[in-house]
């Protein structure tokens, strides 16, 4: 709710039916650090109930977690506007709370590590080699993700190695993990260009 309004009569409320962040959302400088953690947050609902703005009430003590979670609230989070006692509607505050976990808790499979981090080992030495390219930092991004097949197949495989007994082997990251990854490039390509070591 903005600074010195009112209550509103009718407070906004969430139009999602399910959480609008997920596992495959989860950043991967996080997930290779092994960080979880709960981000709460107050989003500001304009009186249309778009989320304008993100401000963090409770950091998860991981600040790749904590703008991730503001991001995507920002995207995706919809509300039916709150309502001022005459009906019109106004703008108000709306908190939230956001677990992150990495599935299997803390007890994760070192092969899994080895293999995230030759991944990423071989793509932020290819951002390094090609930061200097004259197009945008995604077509760079796209590129180096395409010169290190060899690290994501490793992480399918290691993947597929600690599975359950009788789940099927993924065929593909998650769509988010890999988005997630790519940005983290795209990310690195930015800082070097900046001079950012």
């Amino acid at each position: 709710m903005p600074t010195g309004a009112a209550t509103p009569a009718t407070r906004a409320a969430p139009t999602f039916d399910r959480p609008p962040v997920s596992h495959d959302d989860y950043p991967a400088e996080a997930l290779r650090a092994g960080q979880q953690g709960l981000v709460e947050v107050r989003l500001a609902v304009d009186a249309r109930g778009k989320v304008t703005g993100c401000t963090i009430l409770r950091s998860s003590g991981a600040p790749s977690l904590d703008a991730t979670t503001c991001t995507l609230l920002q995207a995706r989070a919809g509300f039916t506007p709150a309502r001022d006692a005459a009906g019109r509607a106004v703008a108000d505050t709306y908190d939230q709370k956001i677990a992150w976990r990495i599935a299997g808790g803390e007890a994760r499979d070192p092969r899994l590590d080895a293999a995230a981090q030759a991944w990423v080992d071989c793509l932020m030495a290819e951002a390094g080699r090609q930061a200097g390219a004259a197009d945008s930092a995604d077509a760079v991004a796209d590129r180096v993700l395409a010169a290190c097949p060899q690290g994501e197949r490793g992480l399918l495989a290691a993947m597929a190695v600690v599975a359950p007994e009788g789940a099927p082997p993924p065929v593909q990251l998650p769509a988010g993990l890999r988005a997630a990854i790519r940005d983290s490039v795209r990310r690195r390509v930015v800082q070097l260009r900046a001079g950012t070591p």
